[in-house]
């Protein structure tokens, strides 16, 4: 006779998923700059003039991410005119005939 043995030849059941991972609240000054769309330049120049905020990990600097949250949100709306359906020619740039070779 033999002996089974629980979970061993048996439909291991539902999958286990591990739970999600939570938002970075530091990351580099070049993922900061890609949060932005800016260079890295300009996080360097944000973090001197303390409109974001870093700290330093060994010689990492690195950005506190709800500090980029807030310097967005003081950010003012962009206002940006509609476009007018007719385009007139006689605006549009005349291409320049390049000499014949």
């Amino acid at each position: 006779m033999t002996e089974t043995v629980p979970g061993i030849g048996q439909n291991p059941g539902p999958s286990i998923k591990a739970p999600p991972a939570p938002p970075p609240i530091l990351c580099t000054i070049q993922h900061a700059a890609a949060m932005l769309g800016r260079g890295t330049r300009f996080i360097y120049e944000a973090i001197a003039t303390d409109k974001i905020r870093a700290v330093k990990s060994d010689k990492r600097t690195l950005v506190v991410v709800d500090s980029l949250r807030e310097y967005v949100a003081g950010l003012p709306a962009a206002k940006i005119k509609p476009q007018s359906k007719k385009r007139h020619a006689a605006s549009r740039p005349t291409p320049k005939k390049l000499p014949a070779v």
